[in-house]
């Protein structure tokens, strides 16, 4: 858990890929769960420059360390997202990513410009704000890391697996900053030990909330930890958090989990149903890149149901 600086400026670069199989990914079915995962996957690492956003306006910014981090950090997320989306495109699937980022983004609307002033005030009003994004970032990364082996444990497909692998390496490096940042401005402070919990324990949402609605959330924390792995390293997540002076007990990722199947259990079909109509995964594998956006399909209750995020 030990973290440098310095030594990760030094070695900080774009995700390595070679011998990586492009030309393989073909040969290896992908099920319409492993495609849904793989596109909120992209779609958050590509949104993840946008966040920093939100970092920069915050007393972060007056930190050369932490500024000297999230530069590195911001350009490593950024090929994660540029690799997930050419899996998918050596798979067969047809888009235009840039097109499809500023989708996204302009699907957010006010809902970022109010986050990103509420972040700025908040940083500003508080002098333990630090202490909340920190640990707000060992919870993301730990959790990123933690999907991308759920999935590779689930899709039996050896490129794929090879490629989440070599991101994880980068997203365990983030968390291993994130985390013992977090731990060395807790430790000692009970004002931002109580301060942590309390936002945590109030506003804390799982990766990806806000860029996908609560059905899409769901759906992918059902597919990759609703059994008995699964859950056993939700736990582990909120236990590895739990160690961060003040966070001790902490329930987050299990929470999210029990919240997931409260509302399949109140909605049939919740979350799945994303799923079994997965855009990219219906007919053809080529698709045009306006079937990717703004997508509806019918449901058998007759709701319309986005799956494109």
């Amino acid at each position: 858990m030990s973290f440098s600086i310095d030594r990760y400026k030094e070695e900080s670069r774009r995700l390595d890929t070679s011998g990586v199989a492009w030309d393989d990914i073909q040969k290896y079915p992908l099920s319409k769960g492993d495609l849904f995962c793989l596109h909120y996957m992209m779609d958050i690492e590509n949104h993840t420059s946008l966040y920093l956003s939100h970092l920069l306006v915050t007393r972060a910014c007056m930190n050369p360390i932490l500024t000297a981090f999230l530069s590195c950090w911001v350009y490593e997320e950024l090929w994660h997202g540029e690799n997930l989306g050419k899996f998918l495109k050596c798979y067969g699937v047809e888009f235009d990513t840039d097109e499809r980022v500023a989708q996204i983004r302009a699907g957010l609307g006010f809902q970022n410009t109010m986050s990103i002033f509420t972040t700025m005030v908040g940083s500003w009003l508080l002098e333990d704000f630090a202490a909340i994004y920190l640990s707000v970032g060992a919870i993301n990364e730990l959790s990123t890391t933690t999907g991308y082996a759920a999935l590779a444990r689930k899709c039996h497909h050896p490129v794929l697996e090879d490629l989440l692998g070599r991101i994880q390496k980068d997203e365990r490096r983030h968390f291993a900053f994130y985390y013992n940042s977090a731990k060395q401005w807790l430790d000692g402070n009970r004002r931002a030990q109580k301060l942590d919990r309390f936002i945590l324990d109030k506003t804390w949402v799982v990766v990806g909330k806000g860029v996908k609605n609560q059905e899409e959330v769901d759906a992918l924390g059902l597919y990759l930890f609703d059994d008995a792995p699964g859950a056993e390293a939700l736990q582990g997540i909120d236990e590895k958090i739990g160690r961060l002076p003040g966070l001790e007990g902490i329930r987050l990722m299990t929470k999210a989990l029990d919240e997931a199947r409260a509302n399949a259990a109140k909605v049939p079909g919740w979350g799945y149903r994303l799923i079994e109509q997965e855009a990219w995964a219906v007919g053809a594998k080529k698709l045009p890149a306006g079937a990717l956006f703004g997508h509806h399909v019918e449901v058998e209750s007759s709701d319309e149901v986005g799956v494109a995020g």
